[in-house]
């Protein structure tokens, strides 16, 4: 298993930073990612945030 760092921005602004368990021998879908940020932050489902590598 590998660990992969991202951060979370909501506009302009910094939210948080996230680590995401995933074996590289199967692609990390955007999507899945998406569903992965909205299962620990509820407080951003219906906004428009983004995912910063």
């Amino acid at each position: 298993m590998e660990i992969l760092t991202f951060d979370v921005m909501l506009g302009d602004r910094y939210v948080c930073t996230m680590r995401y368990r995933y074996c590289p021998l199967f692609p990390v879908s955007a999507k899945e990612l998406r569903k992965f940020v909205i299962s620990k932050r509820p407080t951003l489902r219906d906004k428009d945030f983004r995912i910063k590598f």
